[in-house]
């Protein structure tokens, strides 16, 4: 059984981390019918967040290394990507400290369905929201991105720490929001959460070398980690080539219909 939840959570968190309809949700909700049947619990989720980072790492390779070597005194001519890598500070800057304050109430957020089912319907009015929004606004690039416009980012990427609340879907419609493109909104959106991902990680590594952190056994994690890792990387190019032909109205409704599933699930076991 270890095996079949390691590789549902793998498949979920894989697929749903960079889908509009959110990861920890989703995990939640895996964790609820299988009544944490996995060792490790919410500690083997923020594992599997290790296996989309090295995904998205590798997806989006070429505008890291851009970012890095662009401050080179050789580089002068990349302005763009020092510019990119502003915003980026700025959109770390604006939702670290909502991820912090709310860090605390995450656990029982997760093991909560109304709480849940109030975490997707927000994913689905913000969707929503974007939509509409986004109809009168003139589309622009990265290059055109404002201060203000970066921290709107950041504060919708800070609040989606929520269960229920899509971090993609929040990013993506706060870029949105800002003027930009669904191409590059989705890009923003994709790029600004690596920082976030990467200080979880980082976390969970040092608390695994403390021996705070309990997973499965090796084994387990580590098929869970590969379908993870996998099903992101393809989740990040399909969702990019999708967006420019599809609109976030149909992430919504699901989210929307999820919400109310769970509504109906809390209703009928009190």
């Amino acid at each position: 059984m270890e095996y079949l939840v390691a590789s549902i959570l793998g498949l979920v968190q894989g697929l749903t981390e960079f889908l509009p309809i959110s990861s920890s949700g989703h995990l939640a909700i895996v964790n609820l019918i299988f009544g944490h049947e996995l060792a490790g619990g919410i500690s083997f989720m923020f594992f599997l967040h290790i296996a989309t980072l090295i995904a998205a790492i590798i997806y989006f390779w070429d505008d890291i290394r851009g970012l890095l070597v662009c401050w080179l005194p050789k580089n002068k001519e990349m302005k763009k990507e020092r510019k990119l890598f502003i915003m980026l500070i700025i959109v770390c800057l604006v939702t670290g400290p909502i991820g912090l304050a709310l860090e605390g109430r995450l656990e029982d957020m997760s093991n909560s369905l109304i709480w849940l089912a109030c975490g997707f319907f927000c994913t689905t009015l913000v969707l929503f929201a974007a939509e509409w929004i986004s109809r009168s606004h003139q589309e622009s690039d990265l290059s055109d991105m404002t201060m203000p416009q970066a921290a709107l980012v950041g504060l919708f990427q800070g609040l989606a720490v929520v269960p229920g609340l899509s971090r993609s879907g929040a990013t993506i419609s706060g870029g949105l929001m800002a003027g930009l493109s669904r191409v590059e909104a989705t890009r923003f959106a994709f790029l600004v959460g690596l920082p976030i991902i990467a200080v979880g990680a980082l976390k969970d590594g040092v608390d695994m070398l403390q021996g705070e952190l309990i997973l499965p056994p090796w084994s387990v994690s580590l098929l869970g980690f590969v379908i993870a890792g996998v099903s992101g990387y393809l989740a990040i190019s399909w969702m990019i080539a999708t967006l420019k032909r599809i609109k976030l109205y149909w992430f919504g409704a699901y989210t929307a219909l999820l919400g109310i599933v769970l509504l109906v699930v809390w209703a009928i076991g009190r």
